[in-house]
């Protein structure tokens, strides 16, 4: 029942595909001039929407023809003057670093054409592991970057701050336990692109990081980019990272530095093949050139015409209302609706946001890099009022997202009432001290300090402060807090977990 639904599924997207592609044979074609008003909405998230600083390139009919810094990659202080954002201006680009991945597997498998789309992973990747052994077994290449794993969103997330590395989170999907069946539920996940980097990196015989600065980097001419692993720290021009939030006592955006350099080197490294490159909008430019023309760039083929298609087919229905379609596909979300066929992708982390967006009917593309940390709303509002201008009609997603998002912003927050719990005491300290182990996360160690008791694995070396009966939580910097829960019998703890999405399964007391 489940396949059936599935395919029907699918089959409601490919029809509605169809009918807005006939639609759009019948189109006007569009001048390859920026429209006017468009570097006025752009200045516009700057004064109004406090973006710090924000990089801008528009290619129409295979020509960049727009490219301008906004604002500032650094905003300067009593000490220090402002730098301005330029073109050449590098910003992490976060989660559009995914379409980077499965562009760098479609070449990878045009080199290795053993590689297949709808082959199981555990061909290439024998000692891949999921909880379920069925889905172990049948879990496709394809459906490694979709989204539709089982798994509840941004999966593994919290255990990088954690001290686990991307190849721990490899590991540790073989104990967590899904919450959802698999291929029934759109959740999006950043740790599952590295099983992607996984079999680039067998087939290649080199690092995420150097295959794609050899395979995608040099041929396209990307002579400022990078992945964070090789230059976070030092390289010399990269934007300072801001966050925006609401002013005390007052209805104002405020903009402050984000000073946690170090925990996002820690999380954006462990799930680098989603969101660690490193690029400007010069460099991007020619990216969005070669997806326009179909895996090509200055003549050379890049991807091959049939693995570039791959990339943007529907694999996961991510939402639909009355107006569009929204799907998933292999590091892209592909839209279907009023704007036509609009393929896109946001990324946000750690003090950077960025939009890579593509309109193939129009031939046109455009990239949004910015400093502001907290919403990718300002470029996708400008993305989209950028398509109604080359359609002809008059922009209005800029003042409707800002309206939205400062409604949301400046509102009182409402503190939810809990249902009550009758309190239950604690234990005794030396009921819950000891070892406890999970493979492959390893041995959790509890342990008692001046009266307290505190929860070690890893980088975890946290007290764990009881909320009731036996469950405690504990704080872990860049990463939250957290519910802790133990298993007694005859009043000795015998085992422990804790809540991170989806169930790990239990530390069992040695």
């Amino acid at each position: 029942m489940k396949k059936l639904l599935f395919c029907q599924a699918k089959l409601l997207s490919v029809l509605f595909v169809a009918v807005l592609m006939s639609a759009c044979d019948n189109a006007p074609k569009y001048n390859k001039s920026i429209p006017a008003g468009f570097d006025a909405l752009c200045q516009r998230a700057i004064d109004e929407w406090k973006v710090p600083g924000m990089a801008v390139a528009v290619v129409k009919d295979g020509e960049v023809v727009f490219m301008k810094g906004y604002g500032n990659a650094r905003l300067g202080d009593s000490l220090n003057a402002p730098v301005p954002v330029t073109p050449q201006t590098q910003f992490v680009i976060a989660s559009t670093s995914k379409a980077f991945t499965s562009g760098l597997l479609a070449n990878v498998m045009d080199e290795y054409p053993e590689i297949k789309w709808d082959a199981p992973v555990k061909k290439y990747l024998p000692d891949f592991k999921m909880y379920d052994p069925w889905v172990t077994e049948n879990f496709q290449v394809r459906e490694i970057m979709s989204h539709h794993s089982g798994f509840n969103a941004y999966a593994l997330d919290d255990l990088p701050t954690w001290g686990y590395d991307r190849d721990d989170l490899y590991r540790i999907y073989s104990v967590l336990q899904p919450t959802y069946s698999f291929r029934t539920k759109y959740a999006y996940n950043n740790s599952m692109y590295t099983i992607s980097a996984k079999i680039i990196e067998k087939y290649t015989g080199k690092s995420w990081d150097e295959a794609i600065a050899e395979r995608i980097f040099t041929p396209l001419e990307m002579k400022n980019s990078t992945t964070g692993n090789v230059s976070f720290y030092t390289a010399e021009n990269l934007a300072q990272g801001y966050r925006m939030r609401k002013a005390k006592d007052k209805n104002e955006i405020e903009v402050v530095p984000r000073t946690d350099k170090d925990d996002a080197f820690a999380w954006l490294s462990a799930v680098a093949p989603a969101g660690f490159v490193i690029s400007t909008v010069e460099d991007m430019a020619n990216w969005v050139k070669m997806h326009l023309n179909h895996g090509t760039f200055n003549g050379k083929q890049i991807i091959s015409r049939e693995n570039h298609d791959m990339l943007f087919y529907p694999q996961t229905i991510t939402g639909s209302d009355s107006t569009r379609l929204t799907n998933y596909a292999q590091g892209w979300t592909v839209e279907y609706g009023l704007q036509g066929r609009y393929i896109r992708h946001t990324g946000l982390a750690y003090g950077y946001t960025a939009l890579v967006g593509l309109h193939p009917e129009l031939n046109l593309g455009f990239v949004f890099l910015t400093n502001n940390g907290s919403s990718s709303d300002p470029q996708s509002a400008i993305g989209r009022d950028l398509i109604e201008l080359y359609k002809g009609n008059a922009p209005h997603h800029f003042d409707e997202y800002l309206a939205d998002y400062l409604e949301d912003l400046f509102s009182e927050e409402k503190d939810e009432k809990k249902p009550e719990e009758t309190p239950v005491a604690a234990l005794a300290n030396k009921a819950y001290v000891g070892n406890y182990t999970l493979e492959p996360f390893g041995t959790a160690k509890v342990y008692e300090k001046d009266g307290s008791l505190y929860f070690n694995l890893r980088k975890v070396d946290a007290q764990l402060d009881h909320k009731n009966g036996n469950v405690f939580k504990f704080y872990q910097p860049g990463s939250g807090t957290f519910d802790l829960t133990f298993t007694v019998k005859g009043g000795r703890a015998q085992s422990l977990t804790f809540n991170i999405n989806d169930p790990v399964g239990e530390f069992v007391r040695r």
